[in-house]
């Protein structure tokens, strides 16, 4: 079977421009391009998101990672996270495009770092900054009714045990779903949508008079960028993806496995042991009707024990 020829940076281009459209911010390159040069779209989503005055996201920003620079389509092989400072909070922003286990883990563990990197530094546990993780999910596995999800760490009654940290939970599903039913947007809905629509006119109208989500619209620079282009590859990104699903799959397949395994072997163990309590009964003459309604077996099954 013949599989389908990959396009070159030139030819996406091409395709794009004939069809109207953008590469979706949705794509975690296209993303961290956006979330690293667009720096007032960032932070006032920071701040719709968090509640953290915008004044000081602008006053007091820094950057903790500037590994992701775009400059040439050949160094597709770097990745990062989005991770800056602001005075009091450290900001983790992660794209999640398929929900798995080993994704939750694999984020979850990078904030334990963050904190753990936090506290290695010459802070007191009072002035420690806050560790935030804001998730955007191109799923709804986590945001079954609401746009975004707050976790925090919380003892057996509800109370807030620890506030140096948070993690966010944004679902770009749950804002398409609105925005496709013609509901009203808030500012926030927009900024996560943009990142989501593949049609240029779509993006102009939603970004119509609005500061932040004008610059948001970089994407449209981004996906005629032959260097960023390069950087996109849809078909080994889903690869990828695929075979940790089928992986992640595999392995969960083969605890239920053990699980039921071990219900079956309880099941054989209780069967077995009725038939010898059966046994003993026959033994002292008992009526098979009645040793049938003791230990829970089938005439049949008792009267092939004689």
């Amino acid at each position: 079977m013949s599989s389908k020829k990959k396009m070159t940076p030139e030819e996406r281009i091409k395709e794009l421009q004939e069809k109207g459209e953008v590469f979706p911010a949705s794509n975690d390159y296209i993303y961290k391009c956006i979330m690293t040069k667009c720096f007032f779209f960032k932070a006032d989503m920071t701040y719709q998101i968090t509640g953290i005055s915008k004044d000081l996201i602008l006053k007091t920003y820094y950057e903790k990672n500037t590994e992701f620079v775009v400059s040439n389509a050949l160094e597709r092989g770097k990745r990062s996270d989005i991770l800056f400072g602001i005075e009091g909070y450290v900001i983790n922003y992660e794209l999640n495009n398929r929900y798995s286990l080993a994704l939750i883990q694999r984020n979850d563990n990078y904030l334990d770092k963050i904190k753990i990197d936090i506290s290695n530094k010459n802070y007191t546990y009072n002035n420690m900054p806050k560790a935030i993780q804001i998730n955007l999910n191109n799923f709804n596995h986590l945001n079954k009714k609401n746009v975004k999800e707050v976790f925090k760490s919380r003892d057996k009654n509800g109370v807030v045990e620890n506030v140096k940290w948070e993690k966010y939970h944004l679902s770009f599903l749950q804002v398409y779903k609105k925005y496709k039913k013609g509901l009203e947007l808030t500012k926030l809905e927009k900024e996560i949508l943009i990142l989501r629509l593949r049609k240029i006119e779509e993006i102009d109208k939603l970004a119509e008079g609005d500061v932040e989500l004008m610059e948001g619209c970089a994407l449209k620079r981004l996906s005629l960028d032959i260097n960023t282009v390069g950087f996109y590859d849809e078909a080994e990104e889903m690869e990828k993806m695929m075979n940790s699903l089928k992986e992640e799959g595999e392995m969960l397949g083969e605890k239920k496995g053990i699980k039921k395994g071990i219900k079956q072997g309880i099941k054989q163990g209780a069967n077995n042991e009725k038939k010898s309590i059966a046994k003993s009964m026959l033994a002292k003459n008992m009526d098979v009707p009645l040793i049938s309604e003791l230990t829970g077996l089938s005439k049949k099954q008792i009267t092939m024990l004689m």
